[in-house]
C-alpha cells in the first residue's frame, strides 16, 4: 500500500511538470489522495515545516526595552490557550533568524504536551524557547486550530505518549512530532470540530466560575455561623 501510494504521488507530480501544471493544485490533490488511501491519516511532517524554538544560552534576564518578546512553555495552558501573569511575557535583545508567525501551531515537548495556535496581540516580534516545537503548516486543506485541538485531546496526548523519547523527563523530539501520524477530516469537519471545542472550553470556564462563586458563598455562611449568625433555613 505504502509502495502505491507513492507511485501515485510520483505520476501525479511527473504529469503536473510536464503540463506545466500548478504544482500547488497538485500538492492539495496529492494529500486528498493520500488521505483516502490512508484512512484520512497523515503524518505531522507530511503537511508542515517543523522548527525548534531559540535556544538561549543563559538563563533569561528581562530587558524592559527588549526588541523580542518571549514564551514559555508555562505561558501555553494545557487547553491550548497562551497565557501570561505579572510581568510577563519577558522581553530580551537577542539576534533572530525568524520569528513566529501567525496560524503557526506552537508545541510545548519537554515535561509535558500542550499545543496552542499563535495569534500575535501584537506587532512585535515574537519567539519561543526551544522547550516548544513550531509546526508551520503548508496545507490549506488542513487548519492550524484543528491540529491544536487534536494534539491537546485525549487522542492527541496517548500519541505523544507513544512517541515520546524515555527520558528522566518525559520528551518528544522534532523527529518524533514530524512522525506522528494523525487523522485528517474535511476542512468543513474540522471547523465543526474546532467549534465544539471552543464551546466546551467556554462551558468549563463558566462552570468553573460557579464553583468557585458557590464556594465562596459557603466560605461566608461558615464564618457567619461561626460569629453567633444562623444561615438561613437552618434549624435552631
Amino acid at each position: 500500500m505504502k509502495y502505491f501510494i507513492q507511485k501515485k504521488t510520483s505520476i501525479l507530480i511527473a504529469v503536473a511538470k510536464y503540463c506545466q501544471l500548478d504544482l500547488d493544485i497538485i500538492s492539495e490533490y496529492s494529500i486528498l489522495l493520500l488521505q483516502f488511501l490512508k484512512g484520512w491519516k497523515m503524518r505531522i511532517k507530511d503537511f508542515s515545516i517543523i522548527k525548534i524554538g531559540y535556544a538561549f544560552r543563559e538563563s533569561m534576564v528581562n530587558v524592559p526595552d527588549g526588541d523580542v518578546k518571549v514564551i514559555q512553555p508555562k505561558n501555553i495552558t494545557g487547553d491550548g490557550r497562551i497565557e501570561f501573569r505579572d510581568g510577563e511575557p519577558l522581553r530580551v535583545d537577542v539576534s533572530i533568524s525568524s520569528s513566529l508567525q501567525r496560524g503557526e501551531v506552537l508545541v510545548v515537548n519537554r515535561g509535558r504536551f500542550a499545543a496552542s495556535v499563535f495569534d500575535p496581540p501584537d506587532d512585535n516580534t515574537w519567539i519561543v524557547t526551544s522547550s516548544i516545537l513550531v509546526v508551520d503548516i503548508t496545507k490549506k486543506s488542513i487548519l492550524p486550530e484543528y491540529i491544536a485541538c487534536y494534539l491537546n485531546s485525549g487522542n492527541g496526548q496517548r500519541l505523544f505518549r507513544r512517541h515520546y523519547e524515555q527520558t528522566t523527563v518525559p520528551f518528544i523530539s522534532r523527529k518524533n512530532l514530524g512522525q506522528m501520524d494523525i487523522p485528517i477530516p474535511s476542512v468543513e469537519r474540522q471547523k465543526s470540530l474546532i467549534a465544539f471545542e471552543k464551546t466546551a472550553k467556554k462551558y468549563s470556564r463558566l462552570t468553573t466560575r460557579k464553583h468557585e462563586l458557590l464556594i465562596e458563598i459557603l466560605n461566608n455562611e461558615l464564618r457567619s455561623n461561626g460569629s453567633g449568625k444562623t444561615m438561613k433555613g437552618s434549624r435552631t
